[in-house]
Protein backbone atom coordinates (compact mmCIF):
# COMPACT_ATOMS: atom_id res chain seq x y z
CA UNK A 1 0.00 0.00 0.00
CA UNK A 2 3.08 2.26 -0.08
CA UNK A 3 4.84 3.66 -3.18
CA UNK A 4 7.44 1.29 -4.61
CA UNK A 5 9.35 3.74 -6.83
CA UNK A 6 10.40 7.41 -6.56
CA UNK A 7 8.43 10.13 -8.32
CA UNK A 8 10.49 12.48 -10.50
CA UNK A 9 8.58 15.24 -12.25
CA UNK A 10 10.03 18.54 -13.38
CA UNK A 11 11.91 20.21 -10.54
CA UNK A 12 11.13 17.68 -7.81
CA UNK A 13 12.16 14.22 -6.69
CA UNK A 14 9.94 12.46 -4.12
CA UNK A 15 10.80 9.19 -2.35
CA UNK A 16 10.15 7.55 0.96
CA UNK A 17 10.48 4.43 3.06
CA UNK A 18 8.92 2.85 6.13
CA UNK A 19 10.96 0.71 8.52
CA UNK A 20 8.40 -1.48 10.29
CA UNK A 21 8.43 -2.54 13.92
CA UNK A 22 7.47 -6.15 14.68
CA UNK A 23 3.72 -5.48 14.85
CA UNK A 24 1.45 -4.41 12.00
CA UNK A 25 1.17 -0.66 12.37
CA UNK A 26 -0.69 2.27 10.89
CA UNK A 27 2.07 4.44 9.41
CA UNK A 28 1.60 5.48 5.80
CA UNK A 29 2.97 7.82 3.18
CA UNK A 30 2.15 8.43 -0.46
CA UNK A 31 2.79 10.74 -3.37
CA UNK A 32 1.24 11.07 -6.82
CA UNK A 33 0.37 13.60 -9.51
CA UNK A 34 -3.18 14.98 -9.56
CA UNK A 35 -5.25 15.78 -12.65
CA UNK A 36 -4.36 19.48 -12.30
CA UNK A 37 -0.62 18.74 -12.42
CA UNK A 38 0.04 19.28 -8.73
CA UNK A 39 1.97 16.72 -6.68
CA UNK A 40 0.11 15.31 -3.68
CA UNK A 41 2.28 14.36 -0.70
CA UNK A 42 0.95 12.81 2.48
CA UNK A 43 2.16 11.08 5.60
CA UNK A 44 0.17 9.86 8.58
CA UNK A 45 0.06 7.64 11.62
CA UNK A 46 -3.04 5.81 12.79
CA UNK A 47 -3.34 5.29 16.55
CA UNK A 48 -2.74 1.80 17.88
CA UNK A 49 -1.35 -1.33 16.29
CA UNK A 50 -2.62 -4.45 14.60
CA UNK A 51 -5.26 -5.11 11.99
CA UNK A 52 -7.59 -2.31 13.10
CA UNK A 53 -4.92 0.35 12.58
CA UNK A 54 -3.92 -1.15 9.23
CA UNK A 55 -7.53 -1.16 8.00
CA UNK A 56 -8.10 2.46 8.96
CA UNK A 57 -4.81 3.35 7.28
CA UNK A 58 -5.92 1.64 4.07
CA UNK A 59 -9.31 3.39 4.13
CA UNK A 60 -7.69 6.79 4.70
CA UNK A 61 -5.26 6.23 1.84
CA UNK A 62 -8.07 5.32 -0.54
CA UNK A 63 -10.20 8.28 0.51
CA UNK A 64 -7.29 10.71 0.25
CA UNK A 65 -6.35 9.56 -3.23
CA UNK A 66 -9.95 9.87 -4.44
CA UNK A 67 -10.48 13.32 -2.95
CA UNK A 68 -7.09 14.68 -4.06
CA UNK A 69 -7.60 13.35 -7.59
CA UNK A 70 -10.81 15.41 -7.68
CA UNK A 71 -8.77 18.49 -6.64
CA UNK A 72 -10.77 19.07 -3.47
CA UNK A 73 -9.27 21.88 -1.38
CA UNK A 74 -7.26 20.70 1.60
CA UNK A 75 -9.30 22.33 4.36
CA UNK A 76 -12.55 20.77 3.09
CA UNK A 77 -10.80 17.45 2.58
CA UNK A 78 -9.50 17.35 6.16
CA UNK A 79 -12.83 18.47 7.59
CA UNK A 80 -14.76 15.75 5.77
CA UNK A 81 -12.24 13.05 6.67
CA UNK A 82 -12.43 14.16 10.30
CA UNK A 83 -16.23 13.90 10.30
CA UNK A 84 -16.25 10.52 8.53
CA UNK A 85 -13.62 8.91 10.77
CA UNK A 86 -15.16 10.37 13.92
CA UNK A 87 -18.57 8.94 13.04
CA UNK A 88 -17.45 5.49 11.86
CA UNK A 89 -14.63 4.38 14.18
CA UNK A 90 -14.31 3.74 17.93
CA UNK A 91 -13.27 6.73 20.03
CA UNK A 92 -9.77 5.37 20.54
CA UNK A 93 -9.07 5.28 16.79
CA UNK A 94 -7.80 8.38 15.07
CA UNK A 95 -4.98 9.45 12.76
CA UNK A 96 -2.48 12.23 12.62
CA UNK A 97 -2.06 13.40 9.04
CA UNK A 98 0.02 15.80 6.97
CA UNK A 99 -1.36 16.36 3.48
CA UNK A 100 0.06 18.79 0.96
CA UNK A 101 -0.17 19.83 -2.68
CA UNK A 102 2.99 21.04 -4.41
CA UNK A 103 2.62 23.27 -7.48
CA UNK A 104 5.68 22.78 -9.74
CA UNK A 105 4.96 26.03 -11.60
CA UNK A 106 5.08 28.29 -8.53
CA UNK A 107 7.18 25.93 -6.37
CA UNK A 108 4.64 26.43 -3.60
CA UNK A 109 3.42 23.80 -1.16
CA UNK A 110 -0.03 24.23 0.37
CA UNK A 111 -0.68 21.95 3.33
CA UNK A 112 -2.84 20.98 6.29
CA UNK A 113 -1.18 19.36 9.31
CA UNK A 114 -3.84 17.47 11.29
CA UNK A 115 -2.11 16.92 14.61
CA UNK A 116 1.01 15.39 13.07
CA UNK A 117 4.59 16.05 14.17
CA UNK A 118 6.07 19.31 12.85
CA UNK A 119 7.36 18.40 9.41
CA UNK A 120 10.54 20.07 8.22
CA UNK A 121 11.74 22.45 5.51
CA UNK A 122 15.53 22.38 5.20
CA UNK A 123 16.66 25.39 3.22
CA UNK A 124 19.62 25.23 0.83
CA UNK A 125 21.63 27.56 3.08
CA UNK A 126 21.00 25.30 6.10
CA UNK A 127 18.15 27.13 7.84
CA UNK A 128 15.35 24.92 9.09
CA UNK A 129 11.62 25.68 9.32
CA UNK A 130 8.72 23.78 10.93
CA UNK A 131 5.42 22.99 9.25
CA UNK A 132 3.49 22.72 12.51
CA UNK A 133 0.02 21.43 13.32
CA UNK A 134 -2.95 23.39 11.92
CA UNK A 135 -5.71 21.29 13.53
CA UNK A 136 -6.60 18.23 15.58
CA UNK A 137 -5.85 14.63 14.52
CA UNK A 138 -8.39 13.15 12.10
CA UNK A 139 -11.28 11.59 14.02
CA UNK A 140 -10.16 12.78 17.48
CA UNK A 141 -12.78 15.17 18.91
CA UNK A 142 -14.14 15.68 15.39
CA UNK A 143 -15.50 19.04 14.33
CA UNK A 144 -12.82 21.51 15.45
CA UNK A 145 -11.85 22.48 11.90
CA UNK A 146 -8.56 23.04 10.08
CA UNK A 147 -6.43 25.81 8.61
CA UNK A 148 -4.12 25.59 5.64
CA UNK A 149 -0.66 27.07 5.25
CA UNK A 150 1.67 27.72 2.32
CA UNK A 151 5.42 27.63 1.94
CA UNK A 152 7.44 28.63 -1.12
CA UNK A 153 10.45 26.54 -2.04
CA UNK A 154 13.64 27.36 -3.91
CA UNK A 155 16.13 25.23 -5.80
CA UNK A 156 18.16 23.19 -3.34
CA UNK A 157 15.49 23.15 -0.62
CA UNK A 158 14.42 19.83 0.90
CA UNK A 159 11.18 18.78 2.60
CA UNK A 160 11.54 16.02 5.20
CA UNK A 161 8.43 14.19 6.37
CA UNK A 162 8.42 11.65 9.19
CA UNK A 163 6.32 9.86 11.79
CA UNK A 164 6.92 9.71 15.52
CA UNK A 165 8.71 6.38 15.24
CA UNK A 166 11.75 8.36 14.06
CA UNK A 167 12.01 10.82 16.93
CA UNK A 168 10.81 8.36 19.58
CA UNK A 169 13.34 5.64 18.75
CA UNK A 170 15.02 4.52 21.99
CA UNK A 171 18.54 3.35 22.77
CA UNK A 172 19.31 0.69 25.41
CA UNK A 173 19.42 3.37 28.12
CA UNK A 174 15.87 4.49 27.28
CA UNK A 175 16.93 7.82 25.73
CA UNK A 176 14.91 9.12 22.75
CA UNK A 177 16.48 10.00 19.41
CA UNK A 178 14.47 13.22 19.56
CA UNK A 179 13.60 16.04 17.18
CA UNK A 180 16.68 18.08 18.04
CA UNK A 181 19.01 15.26 17.01
CA UNK A 182 17.01 14.70 13.80
CA UNK A 183 17.17 18.38 12.89
CA UNK A 184 20.91 18.57 13.51
CA UNK A 185 21.44 15.51 11.34
CA UNK A 186 19.33 16.90 8.49
CA UNK A 187 21.08 20.25 8.34
CA UNK A 188 24.33 18.35 7.82
CA UNK A 189 22.86 16.03 5.16
CA UNK A 190 20.65 18.32 3.12
CA UNK A 191 23.20 18.79 0.33
CA UNK A 192 22.82 15.10 -0.56
CA UNK A 193 20.20 13.42 -2.73
CA UNK A 194 16.86 12.26 -1.40
CA UNK A 195 18.17 8.72 -1.31
CA UNK A 196 21.26 9.85 0.62
CA UNK A 197 19.04 11.54 3.19
CA UNK A 198 16.77 8.52 3.68
CA UNK A 199 19.76 6.20 3.96
CA UNK A 200 21.62 8.53 6.31
CA UNK A 201 18.71 9.03 8.71
CA UNK A 202 17.94 5.31 8.66
CA UNK A 203 21.53 4.48 9.55
CA UNK A 204 21.56 7.11 12.29
CA UNK A 205 18.45 5.58 13.85
CA UNK A 206 19.91 2.08 13.68
CA UNK A 207 23.17 3.19 15.29
CA UNK A 208 21.31 5.11 17.99
CA UNK A 209 19.15 2.11 18.91
CA UNK A 210 22.35 0.05 19.27
CA UNK A 211 20.53 -3.25 18.93
CA UNK A 212 17.33 -2.29 20.73
CA UNK A 213 14.24 -3.43 18.81
CA UNK A 214 12.10 -0.58 17.42
CA UNK A 215 8.87 0.03 19.33
CA UNK A 216 7.12 1.75 16.43
CA UNK A 217 7.30 2.04 12.66
CA UNK A 218 9.72 4.73 11.43
CA UNK A 219 8.40 6.32 8.24
CA UNK A 220 10.21 8.98 6.21
CA UNK A 221 9.63 10.83 2.95
CA UNK A 222 11.88 13.35 1.20
CA UNK A 223 11.00 15.94 -1.43
CA UNK A 224 14.07 17.44 -3.14
CA UNK A 225 13.61 20.62 -5.20
CA UNK A 226 15.99 21.25 -8.11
Amino acid sequence: MLPQTPLQIGCIDVRGESVPAKEVGGDFYNYFRTSSGQIAVLVGDVSGKGVGAALLMANLQASLRTRLTLDQDLVSLARQLDTDVGASTPGAMYSTLFVGLFDPETRTLGYVNAGHNPQLVVRRAGALEHMSSTGMPIGLLAGHGYADRRVRLEAGDVLFFYTDGCVEAENPAGDLFGLERLEAFLTGLQAGSGNDILTGVGQALTEFRAGREPLDDATMMVVSVA
